[in-house]
């Protein structure tokens, strides 16, 4: 039997809004202060011998694809080892730095204010720094979790302390193997002002760094795609709320997304929303809560592959739950409804009293009628999906082949990554091309489907700290082999005359070095 539950009023001081920032003068002046702070700390404990090879004219040693969170810590990561020629390239427009402005719509953050992040060894880079300079310290002591809004604007002056190297509005449209060179042609379009013009970037490596659809793509279950566009969408779509006032909605899945975009159709005057629940209850319990220290974060990687297998397939099955506040968020509007235990046996499209509507039938039996379905329900796995991976999956190792027990498994698709999220090639004898072992490892994924490989550690704030200093740690160590008969040879042709007197000190004579040795 369905379990509808019914949605009471919430008193208006039971929802999330943002904290009222210090003046305006002050907030600036405050931001300004602590990016020059932010600036000289990375100074004094960075390193100061650049020692990496400059690509050829025109080239970058990396380049990341996707300029939000991820791909912006990666360039940061990558600074920090003194690795130039580091080149970013993102989708969107100079003031949104990832999801937080498009297909975001909690109203705050769900991981916890304090732990490591995209910061890494600068403390002035942390958001508690940040969001005290805009609101003062009073207001992050009463700030259990990080307003989105906030979250994207951080993101920004991150970028621009940080001094990351981006263009803006570069869509890819293709990545080929490496030239004889050794360098990889990303293709891309970029948009101007009224026009579009068709770029190529050459990199020695590739970050894929493409937020939740990098793994693949989002999940629509096949009675929802069956629906023709105009009537469905997922939450990650550009959907346009506002032409959803009046309207009746259903959202299939009551995960954090479903319960996010089911208040903002709520908000912006839906007529009612039905959020549909396959669970007999909503998910409750946050697994991320547990995983968020150092043994997990950061070296759930140097496990067996069994052990790995066996907690990627325990942990598959937990899906993520909203927080409480986006539970009333939801409740505090009349017109919701939950309704549990409820799985669509049919969906299809029939003329209605004011014009077309959709119709749902459930597995009780029953029927649904609305006029547009979000679909909260996820993403998929599936490297194929990728149009910027295409001319590489014949060489790209995946779980299922390393892995006997992946063989036929959803989380088989899962590529097999090494220890800096780098790509793995296939054995020859699988399929792969001669060069594959050459060149495969030179790309990485820091995206959804590094999870069977890293669990937690990657592109999401509970593990992004592991994640970026192990692909960090992994590019720098294969620059430094690959260069390693040049560095060789340069130290065995150094000479540095540190004793210039074999005799007493004499007038005018410097007791120590008052320059760098090099």
């Amino acid at each position: 039997m369905t379990r509808v539950i019914p949605s009471p009023a919430l008193p208006e001081h039971s929802r999330r809004h943002r904290p009222e920032p210090l003046p305006k003068d002050v907030a600036r002046a405050n931001l300004e202060a602590l990016a020059t702070q932010a600036r000289a700390d990375m100074a004094l404990i960075g390193h100061n011998h650049d020692w990496v090879p400059a690509p050829v004219e025109g080239a970058y040693n990396v380049l990341v694809i996707g300029g939000g969170q991820a791909g912006l810590g990666t360039a940061f990561a990558l600074s920090r080892h003194r690795i130039g020629g580091v080149k970013v390239l993102e989708a969107g427009p100079p003031q949104e730095a990832g999801c937080w402005t498009r297909y975001a719509r909690m109203h705050t953050l769900r991981s916890p204010k304090n732990m490591k992040g995209i910061e890494l060894d600068i403390p002035s880079l942390h958001t508690e720094r940040w969001f005290e300079a805009k609101y003062g310290a009073e207001a992050w002591a009463a700030t259990d979790l990080t307003p989105r809004e906030d979250w994207n604007e951080y993101l920004t002056w991150y970028r621009e302390t940080t001094g990351a190297d981006v263009d803006f509005h570069t869509r890819i449209t293709g990545v080929t193997r490496p030239d004889n060179d050794g360098y990889f042609h990303i293709a891309a379009a970029r948009d101007g002002k009224g026009d579009t013009e068709a770029v190529v970037y050459r990199a020695r490596r590739i970050v894929f760094a493409m937020g939740l659809v990098g793994g693949g793509g989002t999940f629509l279950p096949p009675l929802v795609e069956s629906l023709p566009q105009q009537f469905r969408a997922h939450t990650e779509d550009p959907i346009d709320f506002a032409a959803l006032r009046g309207k009746r909605v259903i959202v299939l899945g009551g995960g954090a997304s479903g319960f996010d975009n089911a208040s903002a159709a709520l908000e912006a005057g839906a007529t009612s929303v039905e959020m549909h629940v396959r669970r007999v209850d909503i998910p409750r319990q946050n697994s991320l809560r547990w995983m968020e220290f150092p043994g997990m974060q950061e070296h759930f990687f140097d496990l067996s592959d069994d052990q790995k297998w066996e907690f990627s397939l325990f942990n598959g099955g937990l899906p993520q739950p909203p927080t409480q506040a986006s539970v009333w968020r939801a409740f505090a509007h009349d017109n919701f409804r939950l309704l549990t235990d409820t799985r669509w046996a049919s969906a299809e499209v029939r003329d209605g009293a004011d014009g077309a509507e959709v119709m749902v039938t459930d597995d009780h039996g029953k029927e649904h009628v609305c006029d547009f379905v979000i679909s909260a329900t996820g993403y998929t796995v599936n490297l194929g999906l990728r149009p910027e991976l295409s001319e590489f999956l014949p060489d790209i190792a995946l779980w299922s082949d390393r892995f006997a027990p992946a063989n036929g498994h959803p989380l088989g698709q899962c590529p097999y990554l090494g220890d800096g999220f780098q790509f793995q090639a296939k054995e020859t004898d699988g399929g792969a091309s001669s060069d594959a072992a050459s060149y495969i490892p030179r790309l990485f994924h820091l995206s959804t489907g590094a999870r069977a490989s890293h669990a937690v550690a990657g592109n999401q704030l509970s593990g992004i700290y592991a994640g970026l200093t192990r692909l960090a740690n992994r590019i720098a160590t294969d620059i430094t082999s690959e260069n390693w008969p040049d560095f060789f040879s340069e130290f065995q042709a150094f000479e540095h005359e540190e004793v210039g007197n074999v005799g007493q000190h004499r007038d005018g004579e410097a007791w120590f070095p008052v320059a760098p040795r090099y």
